[in-house]
């Protein structure tokens, strides 16, 4: 018998990220520690490049496509969203804050907000705005740090917290667009430190990793230390350099050189026989490309995408023979990453795909991020978020109830009728896994 929605607390979250690739968008349900993907759309972005807008008109034309698919799969309108942010010109800077308590209150959500609210608005850096704060530790009368202070008696609340700022410009210029399409901008968020904090496990955070997301034109690195967040940067180079040698090696235009990496792409394949994988005669010259030509050219240009990882690494300083490396972006998933990561790194790597049905992707895991990093700061602010109307499902005959299999392919309407259940009963197959962030991103041994 399956629980009715209702009866349990919903907190749906809509969560954007305007690619240089794509445009995607996913909409999730956590409840009972659970992450429920109720629909996630992408669409082709065009019109930014290295995460800045360079057509306005281009890319809202592409938001209003993907806004429109994802209203049409929930069959109702996004009321607002999250906006992922890149990590271009940001900053991270550890915080600290105190606010007077009443010693005749307990400490409440609004005590929490305010800690939060002066700290974004203290002055930030030259031309930069603030995106979000990574609460760490909180410590009541100067007692032993806590994870959660709601509900405590003291005097005195401090924060320690890390503040994420990045360039005002860039940033209105995502929100203009944005809001050109029709959205409405609930909150912002650093996709990186979110998607970080959500791949890495806690003993990840602790002794340290170094987290790389490799896009179209960009790789960003994100490395991490004794649980706090060391810096975050995004180089210019990515999934679109292979596709280049490709197109210049076999003077095929991008788009046939962008279909033969994602059919045939592999890394370390020995062929042992000669296999024509794309044949063409073009303004009279023959070209033939075998799937070890192919292989050789990604191969040697993911192989360069890396070493500028490690080079980065090593020119700041990082022990980089001393920390974990987890990857995710849809590039990192081609067959034989692992061999050549290892290879470059000299230890084992990990490619973090999410594990709920419906966004088994790597290029998911900074949606899920953000999703999960402001469900945990809503836990502390007591706010709580619906994007979504849920009275347009809420005709239910209970005594009528449909197996998980007839619910799952039934094909529900607003305000549903006869043996029709509720359209969260129709999204059930998208389980999820436990969220856990919070019990990482505080340091309980903050001196």
């Amino acid at each position: 018998m399956l629980v009715e929605w209702f009866e349990v607390k919903n907190n749906i979250y809509a969560c954007l990220e305007i690619g240089c690739a794509e445009a995607r968008m996913m909409v999730c349900n956590i409840r009972q520690e659970r992450l429920y993907v109720l629909s996630q759309q992408s669409v082709v972005a065009t019109g930014i490049e290295n995460g800045n807008v360079v057509n306005v008109n281009q890319i809202v034309e592409k938001l209003k496509l993907l806004k429109a698919n994802v209203e049409a799969d929930l069959k109702q309108d996004i009321q607002n969203v999250l906006l992922a942010v890149p990590s271009v010109e940001c900053r991270i800077d550890n915080v600290a804050n105190s606010l007077e308590l009443d010693p005749n209150q307990p400490i409440s959500h609004a005590n929490i907000k305010q800690l939060f609210r002066d700290i974004i608005n203290q002055p930030t850096y030259h031309d930069q705005v603030a995106i979000n704060i990574v609460p760490r530790a909180f410590v009541v009368d100067d007692k032993n740090a806590i994870q959660n202070p709601l509900g405590i008696i003291g005097k005195q609340l401090i924060l320690h917290a890390q503040k994420v700022t990045a360039s005002a410009s860039l940033v209105y210029n995502l929100i203009n667009i944005a809001e050109l399409a029709g959205f409405r901008i609930a909150d912002i968020v650093l996709g990186s430190v979110a998607e970080t904090m959500y791949a890495l496990t806690s003993e990840q955070l602790k002794k340290g990793a170094c987290h790389v997301n490799i896009g179209k034109d960009m790789t960003t690195i994100t490395v991490v230390h004794s649980g706090k967040v060391v810096s975050s940067v995004s180089l210019s180079t990515g999934g679109q350099d292979v596709t280049q040698h490709i197109s210049d090696a076999f003077k095929v235009d991008e788009q046939t050189a962008e279909m033969l990496k994602l059919n045939f792409g592999r890394i370390y394949h020995e062929s042992t026989a000669p296999e024509i994988i794309y044949a063409d005669d073009l303004d009279g010259q023959f070209v033939c490309v075998t799937r070890q030509m192919l292989t050789d050219i990604i191969t040697s240009r993911y192989e360069a995408i890396l070493k500028v990882v490690k080079q980065y690494l090593i020119e700041n300083c990082y022990k980089h023979d001393q920390m974990q490396y987890i990857f995710t972006g849809g590039a990192s998933e081609i067959e034989g990453f692992n061999l050549l990561a290892k290879a470059i790194f000299a230890q084992e790597v990990t490619v973090f795909t999410p594990s709920m049905l419906g966004a088994r992707s790597a290029k998911y895991v900074k949606l899920i991020g953000m999703a999960t990093f402001i469900h945990e700061m809503s836990l502390l602010t007591g706010q709580k978020s619906n994007i979504i109307d849920f009275d347009q499902y809420a005709n239910v005959i209970p005594d009528s109830p449909l197996s998980m299999v007839e619910s799952i392919s039934t094909e529900v309407t607003p305000k549903t009728k006869g043996h029709d259940r509720t359209f969260m009963d129709h999204k059930l197959e998208n389980s999820g896994v436990l969220v856990r962030i919070f019990d990482m991103i505080f340091d309980e041994k903050v001196e």
